[in-house]
């Protein structure tokens, strides 16, 4: 406990306060990178099984995802027990490029099938073919954790300044901070979950009420979270408002994913059991916790962030 506790730095959440956490902002954020890459591998699993089985070409997401998430947590114990910084961030890197080959060659294939064919009547990107045809969108998400983890395998050298540095070969500049990368490809995780969850429900011609609220709230969060990496400068009350969109999408997430276990369930609830094929090809299960999942990255992406603020002032959250 004593050597826990020394461990322990005093870390400001700017508008929410001072915590002793245990890991740094990037240390949380690749924890979590590695349960993303595990749990999307599973979730294209259950997406593939639609057919019955699942083809050669469709294995390589369900194979690599969890298999570079488990590679992800054996650079975190390099990283955070034996200290090895240089060689846990080039095998978190390439962790990541692996996660990026996977989302670009996936969204290139459900392109393909999203696209009607020449012989029909009308454009080739028609209504119907988008939202019943693979969701465009599901790959890009290997895309946006590969991004996350390089991100956050980087050390911010200067705070707020851009440089950033690659542990033991180089540090080098770039044109924003880490802080708004990080902004920025939460961002594009909401827009791309808003787009999913807009095509999805699509199926159900929108029948039921509840299936805009994803829509319109995620479009909410993404809108906010795009205004937040614009600023130049965040105060300790920008962040303030942030940090409760966030938890927004935590909820709408949590929230989605009932419904869906609801959906997914026979006539008679729980009472009447469990039928797996009803899962495999009825409401996918994670997919909303993808909102959930946006709103714990953005939170973290709060934490040891700097604000314009003057030194020594706090919010009155921080008081």
């Amino acid at each position: 406990m004593t050597r826990l506790s020394a461990s322990l730095t005093a870390t400001r959440i700017p508008g929410i306060g001072v915590f002793k956490l245990p890991l740094t902002r990037n240390d949380l954020m690749l924890i979590l990178v590695g349960f993303n890459l595990i749990a999307v591998g599973f979730e294209t699993y259950l997406a593939h099984m639609i057919s019955g089985h699942i083809k050669p070409a469709e294995a390589i997401p369900v194979v690599l995802g969890p298999l570079a998430g488990l590679i992800v947590f054996a650079a975190l114990y390099l990283r955070l027990i034996r200290k090895a910084m240089t060689t846990s961030t080039l095998i978190i890197i390439g962790a990541a490029s692996l996660s990026i080959v996977v989302g670009i060659l996936g969204t290139a294939f459900h392109s393909d099938r999203a696209l009607a064919p020449s012989y029909l009547p009308g454009s080739s990107v028609r209504w119907d073919w988008l939202i019943y045809a693979p969701p465009i969108a599901a790959p890009l998400a290997f895309c946006g954790i590969g991004l996350m983890a390089i991100v956050a395998a980087l050390e911010d050298t200067k705070p707020e300044s851009g440089q950033l540095t690659l542990p033991g070969i180089l540090t080098f500049r770039t044109p924003m901070t880490q802080t708004t990368q990080l902004l920025w490809l939460v961002t594009g995780g909401l827009y791309g979950s808003t787009l999913s969850a807009f095509l999805d429900h699509g199926r159900t011609q929108f029948e039921n009420i509840f299936v805009w609220i994803p829509v319109f709230l995620g479009l909410f969060g993404a809108i906010v979270t795009t205004l937040l990496a614009v600023y130049k400068e965040r105060s300790n009350a920008d962040f303030f408002v942030f940090f409760w969109v966030m938890m927004l999408m935590v909820l709408v997430g949590v929230f989605g994913m009932g419904l869906h276990i609801n959906a997914d369930l026979p006539e008679g609830g729980a009472k009447g059991g469990l039928v797996t094929e009803r899962f495999i090809s009825g409401a996918p299960v994670l997919a909303p916790m993808l909102f959930a999942n946006m709103g714990l990255l953005g939170i973290i992406t709060m934490v040891g962030a700097e604000t314009s603020d003057p030194k020594g002032e706090n919010s009155a959250s921080e008081a």
